[in-house]
């Protein structure tokens, strides 16, 4: 996995590229259905095609837009105030997936976020080559939030 972060214009932008065993259409389809997206983040759905929610837990929810959508190509959508996009490119016998977070540098939970974004990354990798969503490891994922808040000057 290759990751890069910088800011601009008071916003923090991720990158994050993987390649994956498997081909567009398998990706795609545990990126742009409820059924598929569960199986990495139990948390979101999709209502209808142009719309996402995020459970918060106590009946709480976060609603967020579906910018863009071309199956199995890609999906942009509104994430609380920022946006995520996540293209599938083909590759020689596999297929890249390429994650592009944007979202304000002040954003209280930036270094997080993105951390967060790319244990997901790596659970769409797993379940994609017929493995399961993995599990967090606490220590890794705060170490990873602390290096990230260090390149961004946070």
């Amino acid at each position: 996995m290759q990751t890069s972060y910088h800011t601009k214009d008071n916003q923090a932008y991720q990158k994050v590229m993987v390649e994956i065993n498997s081909s567009k259409e398998e990706i795609f389809a545990h990126l742009a259905t409820t059924k598929g997206i569960q199986e990495w983040f139990p948390e979101l759905s999709f209502k209808g095609p142009k719309r996402m929610v995020f459970n918060l837990g106590n009946d709480e929810y976060a609603k967020m837009d579906v910018l863009r959508y071309d199956n199995p190509n890609f999906i942009h959508f509104t994430w609380d105030t920022g946006e995520v996009e996540i293209l599938l490119e083909d590759a020689e016998n596999s297929t890249q997936l390429i994650l592009n977070e944007r979202l304000p540098a002040s954003f209280d939970n930036v270094a997080r976020d993105f951390a967060g974004w790319q244990f997901k990354t790596e659970s769409i990798k797993s379940i994609a080559e017929g493995g399961e969503a993995l599990e967090i490891d606490k220590d890794t994922f705060t170490a990873l939030q602390k290096d990230i808040e260090k390149q961004l000057d946070l």
